[in-house]
């Protein structure tokens, strides 16, 4: 097992299968993240970027408070605000403050986000049929149950 991994690493040998599998799902992660930076990169976004419009998006017109952003991107980062100013320059999302609780401010998406989402849909959809090509509906499950089991409980 590993012969890619080994070949990737230019290693011989791993300290343990556990230390192989990990070593394995760092660098499948940083594979993925590497064809998502260049996939968004073509639309003129970075895929930290996509996250924050993807979590507007779902939360319609409604929006969301910064904190709330934070807490469901994929990569929680303490720079939330600063990405969202970015948005904002770029005419994707737009910051009002809360009616309830002016201290509150609200992120929404506008419809220049909504179009450059769109406009990405084929391009996604291609990068999930590489994945489909490469991964079968039986892996995924179980690679999803074993994901969930490293970060189940934690933070």
């Amino acid at each position: 097992m590993g012969e890619k991994l080994k070949q990737r690493l230019k290693q011989s040998r791993f300290q343990s299968l556990h230390q192989e599998a990990m070593l394995n799902l760092l660098v499948a992660a940083s594979f993925l993240e590497g064809t998502m930076d260049r996939l968004c990169a073509g639309f003129g976004i970075t895929h930290q970027q996509y996250n924050i419009l993807r979590i507007l998006k779902g939360a319609g017109e409604s929006g969301h408070p910064c904190g709330e952003i934070a807490v469901r991107m994929i990569h929680p980062s303490p720079d939330v605000t600063r990405r969202l100013d970015a948005l904002e320059r770029e005419g994707f999302a737009e910051r009002a403050r809360s009616t309830e609780d002016r201290r509150v401010v609200i992120t929404k998406i506008t419809q220049k986000g909504l179009q450059v989402l769109d406009s990405m849909d084929s391009a996604l959809q291609q990068h999930a049929d590489n994945f489909s090509s490469r991964v079968n509906e039986a892996d995924c499950a179980t690679l999803s149950r074993i994901c969930e089991q490293i970060y189940n409980d934690v933070g």
